[in-house]
Order: C-alpha cells, then sequence, then structure tokens
C-alpha cells in the first residue's frame, strides 16, 4: 500500500471495508502513508464500523455502514481508494463488475485505486472457500477472478491500470497452523523462526510460480483525466 502510494498525501481517501481496523493489528486506513487530510471507512456490517470506532476516534475521519455495490458518494469526490479483499466477498461476477463501476465513479479524474482480490489460480484458495460455505471461517468467500481478468474488468470500467502483482505467498491456512504450533511451542522465541518463514515464503514472488502461489491479485488503477481539446 505505502510503495503503491503518491508522493504527497491524499485529500480524501476511502477503505472500502473496516474488517482490519475492528478485529486486528492491521489497520491500513491509518497506518497507510503518505496520510490524507480525510479518511473514511466503510463496511456493510454496522457491528464492524461501531467496533472501529470505538478503537479510532481521530479527526478528520468518518466511519460509516454502506454497501460497496451502491456507494453513498458523490462521483468524482475521492482522490484515493484503497480495496483490501472486500470485492471478493460479492456473490457474482455481475455485483463485481459493479462494484468496480461504482469504484471508478467516485473517483475523481486523476485519483488513484489500489485493489486486491482472492487469487483462484493458488489451489488453496478453493480450499479455504470449501471452508466458508461450511461456516468454518468468520466470513463467507464468493466470487473472485483472475489478474488479467481482473484488469479488463477495470478497463472496461473507465480506469487505467497501472501495475500489478501477486502479493503474499505464504500458503495460506498451512502457514497459519504452523505458525500458531510455533508460537506455542516456543513462545516470544517463535519470533525468528516465523520472520525466516515467511521471508523465504516472499522469495517465491521472484519464481515463475508466482500467478499460483500468491494469495491475492493486486492492481493500481487511476482513472484518466479527460482530454482538454485541442489546442487552436
Amino acid at each position: 500500500m505505502r510503495a503503491w502510494s503518491n508522493s504527497s498525501p491524499p485529500a480524501r481517501l476511502l477503505k472500502t471495508d473496516l474488517f482490519e481496523e475492528a478485529n486486528g493489528d492491521d489497520h491500513i486506513l491509518f497506518d497507510i502513508a503518505p496520510a490524507p487530510r480525510r479518511r473514511f471507512g466503510i463496511d456493510l456490517n454496522i457491528a464492524t464500523v461501531q467496533c472501529a470506532a470505538r478503537r479510532f476516534e481521530q479527526p478528520g475521519t468518518g466511519l460509516f455502514c454502506c454497501d460497496a455495490r451502491r456507494l453513498a458518494i458523490a462521483s468524482d469526490s475521492l482522490d484515493a481508494i484503497v480495496s483490501t479483499s472486500t470485492l471478493d466477498h460479492l456473490g457474482s461476477t455481475d455485483e463485481l463488475r459493479g462494484a468496480l463501476v461504482e469504484l471508478a465513479r467516485v473517483l475523481r479524474p486523476g485519483g488513484r485505486l489500489v485493489l486486491t482480490l482472492d487469487n483462484p489460480r493458488n489451489p488453496l484458495y478453493w480450499v479455504l472457500r470449501l471452508l466458508s460455505s461450511w461456516g468454518c471461517m468468520p466470513f463467507r468467500l464468493g466470487v473472485t477472478v483472475s489478474r488479467s481478468r481482473l484488469i479488463r474488468m477495470l478497463e472496461q470500467a473507465g480506469l487505467e491500470v497501472l501495475d500489478s502483482r501477486m502479493l503474499i505467498h505464504n500458503p495460506r491456512l498451512i502457514s497459519t497452523i504452523l505458525f500458531l504450533a510455533l508460537r506455542r511451542l516456543l513462545g516470544r522465541r517463535a519470533d525468528g523462526p516465523i520472520a525466516f518463514l515467511l521471508h523465504a515464503f516472499a522469495a517465491l514472488e521472484r519464481l515463475p510460480t508466482r500467478e499460483f502461489t500468491g494469495c491475492f491479485s493486486a492492481v493500481r488503477a487511476r482513472k484518466p483525466v479527460p482530454a482538454t481539446g485541442a489546442r487552436r
């Protein structure tokens, strides 16, 4: 997120869910650099919004309940949007496409979007989706698309794709179980082995198999600035 942020802080930043801010130690909306002048966070779950609001009472921040498929936000009003694995909880490709159109609508010309989706080419994604369908996870996994298809859908929504990559190459679920076992066995001494394993997993990004080991597809896009017309 920081590597893809602009050199100057955006005036208005939106994050499309508040799961991390309500539940964990990753607070992307508040940790992203450079810091925006106004931050907005939305979530479809009112309890999640309320929990995040209790944890973060900061000036210039607005947290509210809203559906990413029907944003209660004026067109051309945001400088930046961060959407970290939000839209891959939707139920259909049509809903995903509609949500991308909504994100494009509320971005101002020249505004940037950073978006991630679950990677369907990762074999472990389908294990997680099966567990999700059995109610074994705190959230439901919905539809997702490959990186190449996501790029096409963003372009169809009127955005210009600037960059893309695969993120987080440690095997989901397996690595979590392994890290928890190390923590239980070694306590604080597990920090070293866990850091070593994370570093080793990250090296998989340099291999040709990264399209299959990456947990997420990540894309950075921009809303084009309309041409001002030919000079006389």
